[in-house]
């Protein structure tokens, strides 16, 4: 914890606010780049990767709506913070499969900050707590929390490599190795509930974010010794061919890339205007209160023009250098989490018992 604590440090000493005389000028790869790069010091088009029905629904939705559904992901489960379920499963496969995950894991912003906050997801449902055998997590914290067992049934996504590709027996260890680091990572990030109050559920979502993070990373050397074994044509499957642009932008690159930072622009500021109007609906401050629903108003959006950044970001061509940009983006998320954390935890503070209690009566 204090190493972390440390390496947070870092990164707040070197983030950069957005505002809005400077939003013009801002570079998306020089904000993430910033602020993650302590992290990485120290610390394809793949045919088609299908997934869960769901994520071609989600895929036209609100990322805020999107981070409420429940439905578990087809390759790893609920990997991942209750407002952003299957995490893990979009980081992984935003590393394989660029052409079928990236919307989806750059559409992540401040919606699944919002989202945690005013309590808009459906609660994972409880079940029987299991000992530590197999696949199975006990991790229930003696309080009754609620907790599932992992269990990659799918074989996700080794099963989908070797129908794509023919692989040697050295490739196929390789392979394994990858699975297995997979499914351990998953096992990480698998038991991450919801608590009951918004504050210890903003808390949680910073640490749930930390920890996909850190999975995330325990993949990285099993997926470079794997990629390593392929030859010049069967890596050329894995390198993205997905288009930056809009074909009539194509000789017009800079004006390709605003037009992404616009639309990456809406949702992350909307989801936080949302929130503050939602939190004033329901508490309605007394005269002693707008001056720190103002401060959290500011902070969060400061964070959510931040985390615009991130969603328009080119797509790496090369695997590892997509998972290290899922690395930075949860990065700027978990930044931006623990900025807003500070500010609403100030603001929580002065509400009275029936603030709080309306503030998480219609939560849903």
């Amino acid at each position: 914890m204090l190493g972390r604590g440390i390496v947070l440090a870092a990164v707040v000493g070197s983030a950069v606010l957005v505002t809005e005389a400077a939003h013009a000028q801002l570079s998306p790869r020089g904000i993430i780049g910033g602020i993650t790069h302590p992290f990485r010091v120290i610390l394809g088009r793949f045919g088609h990767f299908p997934r869960h029905h769901r994520h071609s629904a989600a895929a036209e939705r609100a990322p805020e709506a999107a981070s409420r559904d429940p439905s578990p992901a087809a390759g790893l489960g609920q990997s991942g913070p209750v407002a952003w379920p299957n995490a893990l499963e979009d980081i992984v496969g935003f590393a394989l499969s660029p052409d079928e995950y990236a919307r989806e894991l750059r559409e992540r912003g401040f919606g699944v900050i919002a989202d945690t906050i005013t309590g808009h997801f459906v609660p994972r449902p409880s079940a029987p707590t299991a000992a530590t055998t197999g696949s199975a997590v006990q991790n229930d914290g003696g309080n009754g929390s609620p907790c599932h067992s992992f269990s990659n049934q799918n074989n996700w996504p080794a099963a989908r490599v070797e129908q794509l590709m023919q692989l040697k027996d050295a490739q196929h260890d390789a392979l394994d190795k990858l699975q297995a680091a997979v499914n351990h990572s998953a096992r990480t990030v698998d038991c991450l509930d919801g608590a009951t109050a918004p504050p210890d559920r903003l808390r949680m979502l910073v640490q749930a974010l930390w920890t996909v993070h850190d999975a995330g990373i325990s993949i990285r050397t099993p997926l470079k010794a794997f990629l390593d074994t392929l030859d010049s044509a069967q890596k050329a499957q894995f390198v993205s061919q997905q288009p930056q642009s809009n074909p009539r932008e194509a000789k017009n690159a800079k004006s390709g890339m605003n037009k992404q930072y616009q639309a990456c622009a809406g949702p992350n500021v909307e989801a936080a205007e949302r929130m503050i109007k939602e939190i004033e609906q329901r508490v309605r401050p007394d005269k002693q209160q707008p001056a720190r629903l103002e401060n959290l108003h500011k902070v969060s959006s400061d964070m959510a023009k931040m985390l615009m950044a991130s969603c328009a970001q080119a797509v790496p061509a090369d695997p590892l250098a997509r998972l290290d940009s899922a690395g930075d983006q949860l990065t700027a998320m978990n930044y931006a989490a623990t900025s807003v954390q500070i500010a609403f935890d100030d603001f929580y503070g002065k509400l009275d018992n029936g603030q709080k209690a309306r503030l998480e009566a219609n939560r849903r």
